[in-house]
């Protein structure tokens, strides 16, 4: 503003000016040679060359010609060859202005000149900057067709956003088809200005409009004590639809191995999205380097055999919708060995089990009925031998697990239709659930019963394979049952005013597809076992439970402390529960002769479970439950509000609880163990935790519990320490600790989860965070008499936390130690920098499985992710 433009110096003698009080203009051509109208403006000036057909928009020039739209310090319409030129201008102090912007539909372009013919929709544009998705291309010159397609010329393609990239690759020609992708000749790379000699002989670039396209995955390159040099993770993603997406890629190895994986990704919103991957590997091992590893320069002890294995990973997540049935799978399935020798974390590689589920669910509308049908799979993760083979492998399937449930309904309302009157029987409620499961398992359980000899008795367990002719032995191995469970509630009634009174009731019943009988076969000395088709087990127990609350509370004068109050809430229940085990007046156990008195030749009885591990435990219980809770808080004065009446509450205990049980059926040690436990937040940093148990019987000369009160003496001492547990968590920043929102997943510093070394998430915007963690866990010692003195202690010290030296360096740090063995538990150390349009990564594991370090070094831009360098050594990659 205020500053004078100087414009071309000649003007020839048919030309027309106006003034800026007329500075717009709708001009329209015969329709053979313009499609549409031009729409033209210029703030300071517009001259006319009649005799040339060329009009001079002087001054914040505008041009609207259908979906293109042209602003410059200067334009030139030339209506005779069908052209536009957009120039810049220079002010009095030589500095130029008003850089040409073109616009066409969602493609925008800035350049120091712009020439268009808008007939044929072709366009030349020099020292122009263009974007095309995540990447700039910075072009000497660029001409652009009817098409959109671009064309330049000695190109800089980046996806760093300055002006002076501190990298680009430096192609001489390129093509830019927008919204699809960006091709290029012989091209090199370029950092800081220093041209290197990597390149290829063409380029290909994906630019799709939404960011999903089909292309080739390069693969990493790098180096494994186990497999030796390897090209990792390189093959071809297919973009197939909007919905679904696969990424075929493959690893080979120098010592002969390989490996494929099919992951396939699939999406539909507001409906499911899950995810498949399967994946076959073909692990080699010289196994004449394991058998004489002086031959080979790497160690090589410790690993796996050569093998095959395979493994397959599916989840898949419905989106809950009302009236709906709900779809749902997790399946972790495959050889037993597949994730020992493709181990990326020592949580994949020591997991003992892995456990498949297919569910089916819905709640029935309008009813309280719901169903769910469940197919489930577990199996180990295998280990060898002692003469080095894998271990066979033991699955178990439930084929199927179904429930049908109903949810817990009053009595009134199931049966009458009129309005409840509040009449104490109103309060009855009622509620079912069914269970039926068919297990079966390649696993033979031993045919045993303790040390009672049995006709057809093994000692160990056995199983046999997996296979087609299999199916009959397989089923036959199965076990059927099903559960009934039934919930009734006899409602909630006030009991002279203060308290409540809460009486329950419970019945338990499961049917089985066998049933023990026992027989003494004289001939041999041993056991018969007969199995019945069908048996069924029932359980029920009866109780009530009566609490209350107390408040207390002291008011004080103080200036910022205004009341403490005490808040206790007692209980106390009565439970009943007959004795279903060893009574043979139930069915569920039978007293039969096991064997003979070779001294007194008299039969020997034992009473035996007539159903495998599924009968129920314990003995007569009547007893009665006892506990308090206590929680403490405090009425301060606020700080951050001047108000007379302002206060708040500051919690000094959250809970403190007590409990125990009496059984008044047992013999002898009728009190159980004094559980005792607390927690609370002193100064809003630091959680605390307190779990401990106390025993109220004494000890004898061995160290078994005796029917003795440790209040009987000698000396004074209400119940004596078995375990106890304290825990201590300290976050020393307040702006780490109330950050709940999670972390973006678009942006850089979110490493790949199958890298261990590398953090999830680097966020800059918290300068520091530390976190201390203390755990000290009692145990007495079996037998110990002095428990107090005598016990097992275990102390544990963890410090974790992020710390930002610079705007561009962030460090994470963990460290435990363990007091009880004085050594660090584990450690490890992050290292982030950030490089604009790159970054550095840095860790460091010094102890552990995964001990080694990772250094990596990569673009941020997605796009060129395999632009990077790296160098693992951890795990098996460490040498």
């Amino acid at each position: 503003m205020g500053q004078r433009v100087r414009r071309p110096a000649a003007t020839p003698k048919d030309t027309v000016s106006i003034s800026p009080a007329q500075d717009s203009l709708t001009a329209t051509v015969p329709k053979g040679d313009i499609e549409t109208t031009i729409k033209y403006s210029a703030r300071d000036s517009m001259q006319f060359e009649v005799d040339r057909k060329v009009v001079h928009l002087y001054g914040d020039a505008k041009i609207n010609y259908g979906t293109m739209e042209l602003t410059a310090a200067y334009i030139q319409i030339d209506y005779e060859t069908n052209t536009l030129t957009a120039e810049t201008l220079t002010d009095s102090t030589g500095k130029e202005v008003g850089t040409p912007v073109f616009k066409d539909g969602a493609e925008t372009y800035a350049a120091k000149r712009i020439a268009y013919n808008y007939k044929t929709r072709k366009g030349r544009i020099a020292e122009v900057v263009t974007q095309q998705g995540e990447g700039y291309i910075h072009s000497e010159v660029v001409k652009k067709n009817e098409q959109n397609e671009i064309f330049g010329l000695h190109n800089k393609y980046t996806t760093c956003n300055l002006e002076h990239p501190h990298f680009y690759i430096n192609a001489g020609k390129i093509k830019a088809i927008p919204n699809d992708k960006i091709m290029s000749g012989p091209f090199n790379l370029v950092i800081a200005d220093i041209p290197t000699p990597l390149g290829f002989l063409f380029g290909l670039f994906p630019t799709p409009r939404n960011k999903r396209s089909s292309g080739v995955i390069m693969p990493t390159f790098g180096e494994s004590r186990a497999r030796g040099f390897y090209l990792s993770n390189g093959g071809y993603y297919l973009a197939l639809n909007d919905y679904i997406g696969t990424r075929i890629t493959g690893d080979i190895y120098s010592l002969g191995g390989y490996k494929v994986t099919v992951d396939n990704t699939y999406i539909n919103r507001y409906s499911y999205r899950g995810n498949f991957n399967i994946s076959y590997d073909y692990f080699k091992n010289d196994e004449a380097d394991v058998a004489d590893p002086s031959r080979s320069t790497n160690d090589r002890s410790g690993l796996p055999p050569t093998q095959r294995t395979a493994f397959i990973n599916w989840s898949h997540s419905p989106v809950q919708k009302p009236g709906r049935g709900r779809f749902s799978a997790n399946v972790r399935a495959g050889s037993s060995q597949h994730n020992r020798v493709n181990y990326n974390s020592p949580g994949q590689y020591l997991t003992p089990t892995f456990n498949s589920t297919i569910t089916y669910q819905k709640n029935i509308q309008n009813t309280p009925f719901s169903y769910t049908a469940t197919l489930s799979q577990g199996q180990n993760n295998g280990g060898f031998t002692s003469d080095g083979k894998p271990a066979p492998t033991i699955m178990r399937f439930v084929l199927p697990d179904l429930n049908f449930a109903m949810t817990q309904m009053s009595l009134y309302e199931i049966f009458s239709k009129n309005v409840p009157t509040g009449r104490w029987f109103e309060n009855f409620t009622f509620g079912y659930n069914l269970r039926a499961r068919n297990e079966v398992s390649n696993s033979v359980a031993a045919r045993r019963l303790g040390t009672v000899p049995i006709v057809g008795g093994t000692e160990r367990d056995t199983s046999f394979a997996l296979n087609f002719d299999n199916l009959d032995q397989l089923w036959k191995n199965g076990r059927k049952s099903a559960d009934h469970n039934f919930n009734i509630g006899l409602g909630n009634y006030k009991v002279l005013r203060f308290f409540n009174l809460t009486p329950s009731v419970s019945y338990r019943e499961s049917w089985f597809d066998n049933k023990l009988t026992y027989s003494f076969d004289p001939d041999s000395q041993k056991v018969r076992i007969d199995t019945a088709k069908f048996g069924r087990v029932y359980e029920y127990n009866a109780g009530a439970s009566l609490n209350t609350t107390i408040y207390g509370q002291v008011n004080l004068k103080g200036k910022r402390v205004q009341a403490i109050r005490h808040v206790m809430r007692p209980s106390i229940g009565y439970n009943y529960r007959p004795n279903f085990g060893n009574e043979e007046r139930f069915g569920f156990f039978q007293t039969a002769q096991v064997g003979v008195d070779t001294l007194t030749n008299l039969p020997v009885y034992q009473t035996l479970p007539r159903f495998n591990g599924s009968v129920p435990s314990g003995g007569l219980t009547s007893g009665m439950s006892i506990g308090i809770q206590n929680s403490v808080e405090m009425k301060v004065r606020s700080k951050s509000d001047s108000a007379a009446t302002a206060f708040e509450k500051v919690s000094l205990i959250d809970n403190l609880g007590i409990s125990t049980f009496y059984n008044f059926a047992s013999d002898s040690l009728k009190l159980s163990p004094i559980n005792v436990n607390m927690n609370t937040r002193l100064l809003k940093l630091i959680d605390i935790n307190v779990n401990s148990t106390f025993d109220p019987y004494q000890l004898d000369a061995e160290g078994r519990r005796i029917d003795r009160y440790t209040l009987d003496g000698p000396g004074f001492k209400l119940a004596r320490l078995t375990n106890a547990q304290l825990s201590m968590r300290a976050n020393f920043n307040p702006e780490a600790r109330a950050s709940n929102t999670p972390p973006p997943t678009n942006l850089p510093g979110m490493m790949s989860p199958t890298d261990p070394l590398m953090p999830d998430y680097v966020d800059f915007n918290i300068p520091w965070t530390l976190s201390l963690d203390y755990t000290i866990f009692y145990t007495a010692r079996t037998g110990s008499r002095t428990a107090s003195t005598e016990g097992n202690i275990t102390q544990n010290l963890g410090v974790q936390g992020t710390l930002n030296f610079t705007e561009k360096w962030k460090v994470g740090y963990m460290a435990g130690y363990d007091f009880t063995n004085k050594n660090i538990s584990n450690a490890s150390l992050d290292i982030y920098r950030d490089l604009h349009c790159w970054e550095m990564s840095i860790g460091w594991r010094p102890f552990g499985l995964m001990r080694g370090y990772n250094v990596t070094i990569n673009a941020r831009s997605a796009l060129l992710r395999d632009l990077k360098l790296s160098r693992n050594r951890s795990g098996m990659n460490f040498r």
